[in-house]
């Protein structure tokens, strides 16, 4: 099997709510969707969802960048090459994680249909499901308050809450939520760095007693000794996620014992190579994992899902980033799926998701593609 040919779509699927978080509000997904072709008929698919102030790349940049990258590196490969494809994506692409997430993804897609097994079995097999989460953007407690109160209606047992503004108005929420719809569903908190260390260990010391399963990134990504200042402080797990970039990265961390557990994302570290990595690393340390996501379609999320799903070491999933979106680029039946609460897969090798090539282009983003033939 030889890769015969490489795509990039440049997408914008609008969601249906807008989702608002410390550092922006989110009214779409914004990504990069990747198609290897093979001489054999197969065809691999992945995605990059390059975000400033996650990623820290451009999406123009990535999109010029990865188009040129694939058309000139990728037809004649072996996608089992792995060590001299892994080489060449981090030479190459070293500041773009998001690309290599799309490049390193559908190599693996086009591997577990060669071998007839999925990219869950592949990372491991660990489990064959997991409890779906649901994220509340930031919002005023009544609004906080039913919207919990819906997903819990529909099933959802664990639901995150982004934080980070107002620290006297968090902690309202997250009060009010323990008070009215009680403790027996996970809560976790998401502040997207936006505290000081003085207001992270204040914001711990207000919530200690609500049961609160952990607080994500409450500082900013490069502050450290800040991260683990609260971490020593804190009667509340801390999970760092922005701070976590990749392999690299999370070395300081462990270091420091800056966290208590890390938030692992795809698209950030480079693909789900780099994130069995993380994952592994944190457990050697005694670190739990969770797989996170960006707002992405569901073919980054059953990448994500299939990479958690396959590793024993991850202990929560936060994969909604397509739950609100208002198309879908996959066939229904097909890859990440959701029922009952949990998280699953379609039963197929590599991915087991099919891609809408209608839906790809309904959903294509002309601005994007003008905008960077016009550069």
């Amino acid at each position: 099997m030889r890769i015969r040919s490489a795509e990039v779509f440049p997408v914008r699927i609008p969601k249906r709510t807008a989702f608002r978080v410390a550092y922006a509000t989110r009214t779409a997904c914004l990504s990069l969707v990747l198609r290897l072709a093979t001489d054999d008929g197969h065809a691999g698919w992945g995605e990059a969802v390059p975000v400033k102030e996650v990623t820290g790349e451009d999406r123009a940049e990535v999109y010029r960048a990865l188009s040129q990258w694939v058309a000139l590196n990728l037809p004649g490969r072996d996608p089992f090459d792995r060590e001299g494809l892994r080489q060449a994506l981090e030479r190459d692409l070293a500041g773009m994680p998001s690309a290599r997430c799309a490049v390193d993804t559908a190599l693996w897609d086009l591997r577990g249909q060669a071998l007839g097994r999925s990219l869950r079995q592949l990372m491991g097999q660990a489990r064959p499901s997991h409890w779906a989460s649901a994220s509340i953007g930031i919002k005023g407690l009544e609004e906080t308050v039913q919207e919990a109160a819906s997903l819990l209606e529909r099933g959802f047992r664990h639901i995150k809450v982004k934080i980070g503004l107002d620290l006297d108005e968090d902690v309202a929420r997250v009060k009010a939520l323990r008070q009215r719809l009680g403790t027996d569903w996970p809560l976790y908190l998401d502040a997207n760095q936006g505290y000081t260390p003085a207001q992270a260990m204040e914001l711990t010391t207000r919530l200690a007693g609500e049961q609160v399963e952990f607080i994500e990134q409450p500082v900013p990504a490069a502050d450290l000794d800040g991260l683990a200042q609260v971490t020593r402080h804190s009667p509340i797990p801390i999970c760092a996620d922005e701070a976590v970039k990749d392999p690299a990265s999370l070395i300081p961390i462990l270091e420091r014992r800056a966290a208590h557990m890390i938030n692992v994302k795809l698209q950030k570290c480079g693909g789900p190579s780099a994130a069995a990595l993380l994952v592994r690393m944190a457990e050697a340390a005694g670190m739990r994992a969770m797989i996170g996501c960006m707002i992405e379609s569901r073919v980054g999320i059953t990448a994500g899902l299939s990479v958690a799903l396959g590793l024993a070491n991850v202990h929560y999933i936060d994969l909604d980033g397509a739950f609100d979106l208002a198309d879908d680029l996959g066939a229904p039946g097909t890859g990440a799926q959701y029922a009952d609460g949990r998280q699953f897969l379609a039963e197929g090798p590599g991915l087991g998701l099919t891609v809408d090539p209608q839906a790809v282009q309904r959903n294509l983003d002309p601005d994007l593609e003008l905008n960077v033939r016009q550069e």
